[in-house]
């Protein structure tokens, strides 16, 4: 008689197991984010930071990926993008999400955004990479070498084309 209520401890302490191995199962696989909508979801994410939070860089950076962001700190991304955007017309930079193109293992892909600018038709792309269960952006790359410093070196625009200023 002893053994009943032992089978019984035993068989409740294996289903309480099964419960709990199935939870978190079940939360592990919802915890995925390795999926077309939620590549899309980021994208926009990035989008919306881009054009309407530009001002507020750093909510931009929090988008990029580990790696870009070990090679460049959030002080030194607001900075760059705060020079970058000092003369938007260079660069004009008001994006609308289009698509998502993914390798096969949907771990790397490419968002495309189409791009308001004076010259219709004009793409911006910008690489996805999946980690630590979700979908980051690489952009905004020549911050890191400090290439986008160029544009401003050849800058034509001058005050004395639309003044006198020797009189």
């Amino acid at each position: 008689m002893k053994r009943i209520p032992l089978v019984k401890l035993v068989i409740g302490i294996i289903l309480i197991m099964v419960v709990l191995v199935s939870a978190i199962l079940i939360k592990v696989s919802n915890d995925n984010n390795l999926s077309k909508e939620n590549a899309e979801q980021r994208a926009l994410e990035f989008a919306n930071a881009v054009n309407y939070d530009y001002k507020e860089p750093a909510k931009i950076y929090k988008l990029m990926s580990k790696q870009y962001r070990d090679e460049i700190s959030s002080e030194e991304f607001v900075k760059a993008f705060n020079k970058e955007r000092s003369y938007p017309y260079l660069t004009p930079l008001f994006i609308n999400f289009d698509s998502v193109e993914f390798t096969d293992e949907m771990i790397e892909g490419t968002a495309i955004y189409s791009q308001a600018a004076r010259l219709p038709g004009m793409i911006y792309k910008v690489k996805l990479i999946y980690e630590n269960n979700n979908y980051y952006v690489i952009a905004f790359e020549d911050f890191l070498d400090g290439s986008y410093l160029n544009k401003f070196e050849t800058l034509t625009y001058s005050l004395d084309s639309y003044f006198d200023f020797k009189k």
